[in-house]
């Protein structure tokens, strides 16, 4: 008598479920952690970013040795590096001064989901003067590419670097995302030096 085997070859169908599940489970899992993890980077990189370009205001206001302001969007991602005291006009006329360079300028939008939630100027409570609508002249902001829609912007008031490198006054400034995290920066009026916190959670 012959006796023949099977041999049995890949999976079942169950099989191929249980399999498909554990690993929908697992991800399901992993994905919420792996998703904050991106967002707290995206968050914390752009808070640099702005550091950064807070810092580049007092680097320029040093340079130059005139005053530039650093303006952000209230409740936006703009945000903007540019002088404070006419560096392009004929200051008896008042007319444009075609001969004179304009002075370096820079801005930036934070990533979509990532805002400028607050601004505070001194003691909080005491004195909020960075939470007033503030709005600039198209001569501070000629030469970006994008001067026209920035003239329409809500900006903060500004912080105001000063020729020696101090600034106009303490500020704290929040950077948040729509996960409810926040990074905050601070600018010492005495020494224009800007620090940045770590990540944190809530208001």
């Amino acid at each position: 008598m012959r006796r023949s085997s099977h041999r049995r070859c890949g999976f079942t169908l169950l099989e191929m479920m249980l399999v498909l599940g554990v690993i929908a489970a697992f991800a399901g899992m992993t994905l919420p952690s792996v998703l904050r993890m991106f967002g707290q980077q995206k968050l914390t990189a752009s808070a640099e970013r702005v550091r950064e370009a807070i810092a580049g205001a007092r680097v320029r206001a040093i340079e130059s040795g005139i005053i530039y302001q650093f303006c952000c969007e209230s409740n936006g991602g703009h945000f903007v590096v540019v002088p404070f005291e006419p560096d392009h006009v004929n200051i008896k006329d008042g007319s444009h001064s075609g001969g004179t360079p304009l002075l370096s300028r820079a801005w930036g939008l934070l990533p979509k989901g990532v805002i400028f939630s607050s601004v505070t100027a001194g003691i909080p409570g005491v004195a909020a003067a960075a939470q007033n609508p503030h709005k600039l002249t198209a001569e501070a902001l000629d030469g970006l590419p994008n001067s026209g829609n920035l003239a329409s912007v809500n900006w903060s008031s500004p912080i105001l670097f000063n020729c020696d490198g101090s600034a106009s006054i303490d500020t704290e400034i929040t950077v948040s995302d729509n996960r409810s995290q926040h990074v905050k920066l601070r600018v010492r009026a005495f020494t224009g030096a800007v620090s940045m916190e770590r990540l944190g959670m809530g208001k």
